[in-house]
Formats: structure tokens, C-alpha cells, sequence
């Protein structure tokens, strides 16, 4: 009977032991300033490309992996992030975020047509008033040229396009 206990107990402290071992192994979640500049680190990686736009960052308390939301081509966005930050991110399809406060000037009837549209040759990512305060911007990934002809041939002095960028 004590060889039996005996054994259990060793069984059972190897089991703890392995458990243990592996929780050890796993990396912590990343939290407080380490998350805020994880999440600012890939916002700014999805500043400037040309086929893609970072449109939110986020995660569950807990999660080792950032979900992505991304607008645009979701193959070259996860191929960046996988090579800039292997094994933290989940790319997903975004959508855009909109101000819902109402701001004097904003065409928003406009607005909410512009990122409705759905081109193949570019996406909208963001809308906003220009600095003129009569017309709309327009940012885009894709084709900023096609974007241009389509806006203009559509919204006739109504926007100004630009593309991935702050």
C-alpha cells in the first residue's frame, strides 16, 4: 500500500512538473505599456503601404496574438506583419471606423457613399473634410489613379484623394 501512494505521488508531482515546465514556456501576454506599444507599433506598420491600411488594433485580456483589422489585401498585410511581428498577429478584414459625431462641414450623405464603394482597382480606408472645408479626402489603397478618374468622373470637384499615408 505505501509503494502504491508512493507512486501515485511521484506520478502526480511529474504531471505538476511537466504542467509547470510548459506554462513556463509559454511568453506572457503583453500588458500595460508593452501592449500599448505593440498596438502603436502595428498601427504604424500599416501606415504607408500601398495595398493595405491598419483600421484597428486589439486583443482579449490574455490574448498572446493581436487581431488586425485591415483594409485592403489581407495576403500582403499578413505576409508584413508575420515578417515584422512572427507569431503576434491575427489579420482580419476591417471596415471602416467612423466618426459619429456630427462636425460642421462634413458631407456625410457623401461620406457614407464614398465607403460603401466597392472598386477593384482601390479601397477606401478613411473619409474626412478637407483642410478647404468645401470638399472631401479620400484615402485610398490601391490604384490612387484609378480612385482619381472614378471620384472625379462620379463627385465632380467634390474630393481630393490621397493614399496610405498620415
Amino acid at each position: 500500500m505505501d509503494l502504491a501512494l508512493t507512486g501515485r505521488l511521484v506520478v502526480t508531482l511529474s504531471v505538476l512538473a511537466v504542467a509547470c515546465g510548459a506554462a513556463a514556456v509559454q511568453p506572457a501576454a503583453p500588458r500595460g505599456q508593452a501592449l500599448a506599444d505593440l498596438d502603436q507599433a502595428i498601427y504604424e506598420a500599416g501606415i504607408g503601404p500601398a495595398t493595405w491600411h491598419v483600421s484597428m488594433v486589439g486583443s482579449h485580456h490574455g490574448d498572446y496574438i493581436q487581431t488586425v483589422d485591415v483594409i485592403g489585401d489581407l495576403d500582403d498585410a499578413r505576409r508584413a506583419l508575420d515578417k515584422r511581428f512572427p507569431g503576434q498577429t491575427r489579420v482580419v478584414r476591417g471596415s471602416i471606423v467612423s466618426d459619429l459625431a456630427y462636425r460642421r462641414g462634413h458631407d456625410y450623405p457623401l461620406e457614407s457613399e464614398l465607403q460603401s464603394l466597392d472598386q477593384p482597382g482601390f479601397t477606401v480606408f478613411k473619409t474626412d473634410l478637407a483642410p478647404d472645408g468645401h470638399t472631401t479626402t479620400v484615402g485610398v489603397v490601391g490604384d490612387l489613379d484609378d480612385a482619381r478618374n472614378y471620384l472625379e468622373a462620379h463627385y465632380p470637384g467634390r474630393t481630393t484623394v490621397h493614399g496610405n499615408t498620415r
